[in-house]
């Protein structure tokens, strides 16, 4: 005796199981097939190292600055090509393409030409003004929040660093690790904060990839480069898209100059 076949809508719902069932593995596959990109910048043909040089993979959301070596490391990147940026104030900036092949490390040396910096005029900074108008600054600075710095704040009042900016504002600390280099904390007591991971830091909208070894934050930051800034002292102020995961403790915006 002949048993019944299975019915049209049975068949389908075993195809979705044994589908979703490699959804997982195939993700995890996927993760896996990632590499990392370095890339070392000099100033010129044979020139000292480029620190605090913005590094960034196009259309990917992935980006970092160099460090006091003039080297920027980006982690996760997906095989295939891509489209680099590199901007640094002072140089001219530099786009190329790259292939990435799966589970490589690629490593990149640029030299970076040098030209002339023309002083911002009025016009300039009304454009900027209207930069930071779509990235919501002004709005979020109205409602009051968060911390709130402009460059006409600190410009003109002797040599500062990044650092010395940040640790003006309500919100965040500067701390010394034991080699000499600054670190942003939160201001909070740890026990306020228990769960989140630290201070997160984003440039022009873009997380910085910080993973607990980072370079002076000073380093990662120039002054000279930066317009604006925004502290954010805990995660209930932190804006929802400046903290998917809800990890974060703290938050810096940092907004650069056109």
């Amino acid at each position: 005796m002949r048993a019944a076949p299975a019915s049209p809508h049975r068949i389908r719902r075993l195809a979705l199981a044994t589908a979703l069932a490699f959804v997982p593995a195939a993700a995890a596959a996927q993760a896996d097939s990632t590499s990392i990109l370095r890339v070392a910048i000099r100033a010129e043909e044979g020139g000292a190292p480029v620190a605090g040089a913005r590094v960034e993979l196009q259309g990917l959301h992935l980006a970092a600055n160099t460090d006091a070596g003039g080297v920027a490391r980006i982690a996760g990147v997906p095989p295939g090509p891509v489209l680099v940026e590199i901007r640094k104030l002072g140089f001219g900036a530099e786009h190329f393409p790259l292939v990435v092949h799966a589970r490589d490390t690629l490593s990149v040396e640029v030299d970076l030409q040098t030209v002339a910096v023309r002083l911002a005029g009025v016009t300039a900074t009304a454009q900027f003004s209207r930069g930071l108008r779509e990235s919501g600054f002004f709005q979020r600075k109205t409602m009051g929040i968060g911390a709130y710095a402009l460059r006409t704040e600190w410009e003109g009042r002797g040599r500062l660093a990044f650092g010395d900016v940040v640790r003006r504002m309500r919100g965040i600390r500067v701390g010394l690790t034991a080699d000499g280099r600054s670190l942003l904390v939160p201001s909070r007591p740890a026990a306020s904060l228990s769960g989140c991971a630290g201070v997160q830091i984003y440039v022009d909208g873009v997380q910085l990839h910080v993973d607990g070894k980072y370079d002076d934050v000073n380093n990662l930051v120039p002054l000279a480069e930066v317009e604006a800034v925004e502290t954010y002292a805990g995660p209930s102020e932190i804006p929802p898209q400046y903290n998917a995961t809800g990890s974060a403790c703290a938050v810096v915006l940092v907004w650069r100059r056109a």
